[in-house]
């Protein structure tokens, strides 16, 4: 169970630290800080003994209450059928803190109802109206529906008070409510609801392996303290911080933590020193050092990428308030200051060794943009958009210069388009093609739209129509079909009342040719084969003239030409042929004459040899 344990530990600080985001407004270089005032609502009803046997919801609380800075006004309630002050709202100091560590424990299953309405109510004490000097927030766990009766009916006009009485009134107040469900059986809509409507963070948890990454994005979006980069353990602290909050979950290897200080001390639990406090769960270990000595600092635990180095230092990050729910394609202006006591730093030769980035991650891909720095506002500045991003999207500020490091981290939830289409294709050029569209209207107000969409044809030809939602897009069709484009333009509010400005990734469809164009097409074709066939054999007649005609052209061709060519070959054939009878004969006669001579020689040899 110490995972489980961790898990929830994650999921208050992030609310914690989501609460703990303070909007601050700088006019000629100062800041005023906007007071904190955080409120914890704890479910414990009966239903929580199967959700939460083990009580998760203690150590998870302990968490918050040890994090929550000095100063800030804080509380805890506790609720069933009934609502209880677990611990008293006042100003946080370390007695309250100390109280609020004793009072978790007191937290059980014991509840008949859960009476979320009254909750609400009484947690919400003393807000009747806006205040731009304080940030509001209430974090509200639950694992239930609204139940305060047997009587199903009583439970519904309950549930329809909330929505319609107690709701406002908080918006109103521009408090934020954070929702937490525990279990598939709670109310997510009506949790979900709670937190958009008032720009909260909503997440559902159905099971302890899902406990962590949902925390962990509760994590991000809401931590607007200041941190210090991590890297296998090791974090460099500076001259500026005062305080430093180690915050190390454990594993279930069962390795002590241990702090090693640039000055070589090791540092652990049983460590008797006044400037560092350490408070101990099975799922983590949260130590406090007053005045950390400045260098290189180690962690002797097992690496985990949730443990932080959260500050407070005379040098600080001012980041513009970030909504913590938007639209695909919203555009997000991102802005930062750089602090020293509370005042924005305006010195020119300092922010110029300022190097600020901001990462973005979609999940599947990121992407590293560097801020802009703007002289004229002494700030860091980078702008973009969420595209066509539906989902968690994740920035991680970092700001380096020679003498510090601080990192900054959110979650942003992405709800994609304030519309949703549905495309009817025609298959003929007598009916248009329809697109038909519904409002997202558990995130946009659905009066508040206004709606421009662009059509191009497949010939590229554009069209721009004003939109009734209550009626589809019409768009003649052509016969040869072809991919059809339909983009919007869309300006609305959000259910917190935030005015927006998107363009959605546009709609395409393909529409098929109609029967009448593909027989056309063939017939067409057909024609064009049979005047291709003929064509061809023309062209074969063309190239091979009758015989008669041949030899008529010869008889023409042969007496202009050949007489005088054959008229001379005869005669030196007929040279040719006398010169070879001439050698022919002189070459008989001599070889008769010589024939002849031997013959006679031969005689006469005889004659005489016959004559001895």
């Amino acid at each position: 169970m110490k995972f489980s344990g961790q898990i929830i530990a994650i999921t208050f600080v992030t609310l914690f630290l989501a609460i703990n985001s303070q909007q601050i407004h700088a006019q000629n270089s100062s800041i005023q800080k906007n007071d904190l005032d955080i409120r914890l609502v704890i479910d414990i009803s009966g239903s929580m003994k199967q959700n939460d046997p083990n009580k998760l919801r203690i150590p998870a609380l302990q968490l918050v209450t040890n994090l929550m800075p000095k100063g800030a006004e804080s509380g805890v309630w506790a609720f069933g059928r009934y609502v209880n002050m677990l611990v008293p709202l006042g100003k946080v100091d370390q007695e309250w803190q100390e109280a609020s560590t004793q009072a978790a424990k007191k937290i059980s299953s014991a509840g008949l109802y859960t009476n979320i309405g009254d909750a609400l109510v009484k947690a919400s004490y003393g807000w009747t109206t806006p205040d731009d000097n304080e940030k509001r927030s209430i974090i509200l766990l639950t694992d239930g529906m609204v139940d305060i009766s047997k009587d199903p009916n009583v439970n519904k006009r309950e549930r329809e008070k909330i929505i319609n009485t107690i709701l406002p009134k908080l918006v109103k107040a521009n408090i934020k409510i954070h929702t937490i469900a525990l279990s598939q059986n709670a109310d997510h809509e009506l949790l979900k609801l709670l937190s958009v409507k008032t720009d909260g963070s909503y997440q559902s948890v159905d099971t302890a392996e899902q406990l962590q990454k949902v925390f962990l994005q509760l994590f991000e979006m809401s931590a607007q303290r200041d941190a210090l980069p991590i890297s296998e353990n090791k974090f460099t602290v500076d001259a500026s911080i005062e305080e430093m909050t180690i915050l190390v979950f454990k594993s279930d290897s069962g390795k002590q933590t241990r702090l090693h200080s640039p000055d070589q001390k090791v540092i652990d639990r049983a460590t008797s020193d006044t400037t560092v406090r350490w408070f101990s769960t099975e799922g983590y270990d949260l130590i406090t050092v007053d005045k950390p000595k400045a260098g290189d600092w180690k962690i002797e635990a097992d690496v985990d990428p949730e443990n932080r180095v959260m500050v407070v230092s005379k040098l600080g990050l001012l980041i513009d308030d970030l909504p913590n729910n938007l639209l695909s394609g919203e555009a997000i202006n991102y802005q930062m200051r750089l602090t020293e006591d509370g005042k924005v730093i305006a010195r020119k030769e300092f922010l110029k060794l300022v190097e600020a980035t901001l990462l973005q991650d979609k999940g599947e891909q990121q992407q590293r943009l560097a801020m802009f720095h703007d002289s004229s506002a002494n700030s860091f500045k980078q702008n973009f958009f969420t595209d066509g991003t539906e989902g968690t999207l994740k920035l991680e500020l970092s700001v380096k210069s020679p003498t510090f490091e601080r990192v900054r981290q959110h979650s942003i939830n992405i709800y994609g388009s304030p519309l949703t289409e549905q495309v009817e294709v025609s298959s003929t050029d007598k009916t248009p093609h329809r697109v038909i569209f519904s409002v997202r209207e558990d995130i946009v107000q659905m009066d508040s739209l206004k709606v421009t969409a662009t059509v191009i044809n497949p010939l590229g030809e554009k069209q721009f129509l004003p939109l009734t939602l209550s009626e589809p897009i019409e768009i003649s069709p052509l016969k040869e079909g072809g991919r059809y484009s339909v983009a919007f333009d869309i300006k609305g509010k959000s259910l917190s009342g935030r005015d927006f400005s998107v363009s959605p990734d546009p709609v395409k469809f393909d529409a098929p040719a109609t029967e009448e164009y593909l027989a056309e097409q063939a017939t067409k074709l057909e024609s064009e084969k049979q005047n291709q066939l003929a064509d061809e054999l023309a062209k074969q007649t063309d190239e091979t003239p009758p015989e008669k005609d041949d030899s008529k052209e010869k008889q023409v061709v042969e007496p202009a030409i050949e007489p005088e060519v054959k008229e001379d070959q005869t005669q030196w054939v007929y040279i040719g042929l006398g010169a070879n009878l001439v050698l022919f004969g002189l070459g008989y006669v001599v070889w008769v004459m010589i024939k002849k001579r031997r013959k006679k020689s031969a005689e006469s040899m005889l004659d005489e040899l016959s004559g001895e």
